[in-house]
């Protein structure tokens, strides 16, 4: 018989040789590899122009060789965060622009507003324009700006501090809505106020007529002082007694 041919169509030395390749191929591919690190690359790329938008405005035609402008590009992402304009709300005329600017001192006093001046605000300020004869023991730098009613200003209150607890603090029963409450309820203050406006009428009336009349006794005229009637009846009556 001739050689023996597998079913394949191999023999049995090919098939051995294959198996020998094989089995070389995978202790090959078994074995450890060194594998080299990889190093780090920077791309330096440089922009031909600055992109404004993921999509640019003009589109060339091809045809005509023209640029004109994308209507699908149009929309920038700024404008899609925009908030929309409500078209309902008018605009405002520069009469009423200035007018609310009026109402304010601006920016450098923190949008300091005009307040609405009610009387008892009115009395307030007159007690702080007045402040320099209130107190007989504290003197005050005259303010013209004060001889004027102020278009901005705001009211506070004066917090005293942990060192002034018992010399500078007021107690609850003696605090008051405003000044001029807190003034007429201080008796001291009072006293101070009545005598200082005693001596103002009577430095005012000095040399007049009723001043003039206080002095002389209360007279009224030639006939009303009777002093002066009695001594000069009993003048003469004593001059008849002599002649008699």
């Amino acid at each position: 018989m001739g050689e023996v041919k597998s079913l394949f169509g191999a023999d049995d030395a090919e098939l051995s040789q294959l198996l020998s390749q094989a089995k070389q191929d995978l202790a090959r591919n078994a074995a450890p590899t060194t594998t080299q690190a990889p190093t780090d690359r920077v791309a330096l790329t440089v922009p031909f122009r600055l992109a404004t938008s993921d999509r640019p405005l003009l589109q060339l035609d091809p045809q005509t060789g023209t640029a004109r402008i994308d209507p699908t590009a149009r929309h920038t992402p700024l404008d899609t965060n925009a908030q929309p304009v409500d078209p309902t709300v008018r605009r405002k005329s520069p009469s009423e622009l200035a007018r609310e600017k009026d109402q304010t001192a601006g920016k450098r006093w923190f949008g300091m507003a005009a307040p609405v001046l009610t009387p008892e605000l009115k009395n307030n300020l007159r007690v702080l324009q007045l402040r320099n004869v209130l107190d007989p023991k504290r003197f005050y730098k005259k303010d013209g700006a004060l001889k004027k009613m102020p278009k901005y200003f705001e009211m506070g209150t004066v917090v005293e501090g942990p060192t002034e607890f018992y010399s500078g603090r007021m107690t609850r029963k003696e605090r008051k809505s405003n000044l001029v409450d807190e003034l007429l309820a201080d008796k001291g203050a009072r006293d101070y106020f009545k005598r200082k406006v005693g001596e103002i009428h009577a430095h005012n009336e000095s040399g007049g007529k009723n001043w003039y009349r206080a002095r002389m006794g209360g007279g009224k005229g030639k006939g009303g002082n009777g002093k002066g009637g009695s001594g000069k009846g009993g003048d003469r009556g004593g001059k008849h007694g002599d002649r008699g």
